[in-house]
């Protein structure tokens, strides 16, 4: 509350008359009450004191008691005094209040003129969250989570999150297209067209504030903007019309940033504050979806010479039937560049009103590093990006970051799942890599998908999805973890040899490195070196398994092991022995697996078997394609070569309760 006549400012008060009577003029905001210490006016304490108004303008005593137009009360009684109007001036002056102080006999001691102009301010978001801009809502100025809370909520748009780099952008709204994802507010002003001799009306925010928003007058014809990283403060144009702001992110939360926005409405007379407003944004987090999501478009890299034009044509009759869509990048956006997972995520970010999907690139910048800014950018599809100064390793690609389910873990939901990604374990890898930090900072920083680590620095590649993955079942979680199995895959081959299939190949007609591939199911059982390197590498599978069940809350019944096997690289880390059928992609109930080759019995790949009969009871559809040439023997599978934008969930992120948020 506001407070007039203060000891400081009285001697700013002309002198009016040799009675003492003096005259001044003030502004009074609609509904904000303010406060006059008659005590700071008073000649002595044994005063009487009459009130005198004209025009609309309400007196309240210390107790919020009304008081009277004309009034004779003790000083002691009263000694300060709040006024309040309800409606604005349409000219200049048109309220006073008067003041008189007199002794108990009725002589006149002191009088003060107060001539007021009662001006209508204010700034309003959508802090109810329902797509449209409030008219003074009480609970602007605060955020809160939940279906029942409150709060505005800003999206970041196109191109402009980037960290650690130099490149110039240019933030000038060029269209409809970008101010449809921009959040708007509105500074209402009502009454006198030209404020008071000397007044202003100012926007501000913080400097640190200001490194992450643009705010936009709409009739601002050259199209840039009031507020910026390098511009704290702006004056907004005089006119007694609402003026509509365009306000735009440009970060997303981030180690640095809470993603809490703060911006005030200042009306400023001579450099002095009359009045200030306050609303607040939330800055709305970058987001994963999961393989329980249905797909839109799956993303492949058309390599050149036709190298994986029959693998296209494969996947394109995969996608179909799962009533998505695929889009082969052609050669001048990727290099030849085949890694689509690797380079980037296809997530989304959401407020009242607004959808884009928003594509997190990777560190890795190879081939495909250009392929969002020159095809996918636009109006429908954002971008973010964190670079670091340190060296980038396998870790830091994406085929290394997941999201589950939604699940409930120890009674605490988390209804857009928990996003996961491969880390080390220094006590047991000699030179460790680990996903850089100002990733991870990302990640962690976004809330409300949970992050943790997993251990996946045992891999030649390095990436999770070497030996994980997820697909829907309807069981009461909706879904189950598949992993790969060492293990599974040794309990097959004896199966199959204690069967007079010993002889059965794998990998039949296959090369890697121009030597036929085939080896029997005993040559395989009898490779004491290679059966050495699986038993270590299912002791971290099985590592990783502990930590899953454990933060994602899943029993045995929730996992289904899948056939694989590994062979150590010239460092000790694994790599796949036969295509990697857990690296699959996942269109929900369509599934594109890597045809693993493997023994066959009576023309059926016993492995293909084995997956279908553990896959397909849970409503999924087994599609194995032939990647060997194309993807497996570069070290990849199909996950890594693909990437999917998927719908969003239908639960909105501000809805859900801050267990484990704040």
């Amino acid at each position: 509350m506001r407070s007039l006549f203060q000891p400081e400012t009285l001697n700013e008060l002309p002198s009016r008359s040799q009675e003492k009577s003096r005259s001044c003029e003030d502004i009074l905001i609609v509904g904000q009450p303010l406060q006059i210490p008659l005590k700071n006016l008073a000649p002595s304490e044994n005063v009487i004191v009459s009130l005198k108004s004209q025009g609309e303008i309400e007196l309240y005593s210390e107790s919020n008691q009304p008081l009277g137009t004309q009034t004779l009360i003790p000083l002691n009684d009263v000694p300060t005094i709040t006024l309040l109007a309800r409606t604005f001036s349409d000219r200049q002056n048109d309220r006073s209040l008067e003041i008189t102080f007199q002794d108990e006999a009725g002589y006149q001691l002191s009088q003060v003129q107060l001539k007021l102009t009662c001006l209508r301010i204010c700034l309003d978001v959508d802090a109810d969250r329902d797509g449209i801009v409030d008219d003074n809502n009480p609970q602007k100025g605060d955020w809160q989570w939940g279906i029942n809370g409150h709060g505005a909520i800003l999206i970041v748009n196109t191109d402009r999150d980037q960290v650690h780099s130099d490149n110039q952008y240019d933030r000038k709204i060029k269209g409809l297209l970008d101010l449809k994802d921009s959040s708007f507010m509105i500074v209402r002003r009502a009454g006198l067209r030209n404020l008071p001799s000397g007044c202003e009306i100012h926007l501000s925010v913080s400097e640190n504030t200001a490194k992450r928003i643009c705010i936009y007058d709409e009739l601002d014809k050259s199209g840039y903007e009031l507020i910026s990283p390098k511009r704290t403060k702006a004056q907004i144009r005089g006119t007694d019309q609402d003026i509509l702001l365009a306000i735009r992110g440009l970060s997303y939360p981030d180690i640095d940033f809470d993603g809490r926005v703060e911006i005030t409405l200042n009306l400023v007379k001579d450099g002095e504050t009359l009045y200030s407003d306050r609303v607040v944004f939330r800055v709305a987090p970058w987001m994963m979806t999961p393989n329980t999501l249905s797909p839109i478009t799956v993303f492949v890299s058309r390599l050149s010479k036709g190298k994986n034009e029959d693998f296209i044509e494969d996947l394109r009759k995969v996608v179909a039937k799962a009533n998505a869509q695929l889009d082969p990048v052609p050669y001048e956006y990727h290099k030849d560049d085949p890694w689509m997972r690797d380079e980037i995520e296809i997530g989304y970010t959401q407020a009242p009103g607004k959808f884009i999907h928003v594509v997190l690139d990777s560190p890795r910048d190879r081939g495909l590093d250009h392929l969002t800014n020159r095809q996918l950018i636009g109006s429908d599809f954002g971008y973010v990006i964190r670079k670091s100064r340190h060296s980038v390793t396998k870790l830091d690609s994406f085929g290394n970051l997941e999201v589950s389910p939604p699940v409930t873990v120890k009674g605490v939901n988390y209804p857009f799942g928990r996003l996961l990604f491969g880390g080390t374990r220094p006590e047991i890898i000699p030179e460790p890599r680990r996903k850089l930090k100002v990733l991870r900072d990302f990640f962690f920083a976004q809330k409300i998908q949970a992050p943790f680590e997993i251990f996946s620095d045992w891999l030649s590649v390095g990436h999770i999805d070497e030996f994980m993955n997820f697909v829907s079942a309807p069981n009461p979680k909706g879904f189950k973890l598949i992993l790969a199995s060492p293990n599974k895959c040794y309990d097959l081959l004896t199966a199959l040899r204690s069967e007079g299939h010993s002889q059965a190949l794998l990998r039949q007609g296959k090369q890697i490195d121009d030597k036929p591939a085939d080896i029997s199911v005993a040559d395989v059982l009898e490779n004491e070196t290679l059966a050495r390197q699986n038993q270590r590498f299912q002791e971290h599978i099985s590592w990783n398994r502990e930590v899953l069940k454990q933060e994602l809350d899943l029993g045995e019944e929730d996992i289904i092991d899948l056939p694989a096997l590994f062979e150590a690289d010239d460092d000790g880390r694994a790599k796949s022995f036969f295509p990697n059928m857990v690296n699959m992609l996942v269109l929900k109930q369509h599934l594109a697996i890597p045809k693993p080759f493997g023994p066959q019995v009576d023309a059926q790949c016993q492995f293909e078997a084995y997956v279908k009969g553990v896959l397909e009871p849970l409503g999924l559809v087994c599609h194995f394609i032939d990647d060997w040439d194309t993807y497996f023997r570069d070290g990849g599978e199909i996950h890594c070569g693909t990437n999917t934008s998927r719908q969003p969930f239908t639960q909105k992120w501000w809805e859900i309760e801050p267990m484990f948020l704040e």
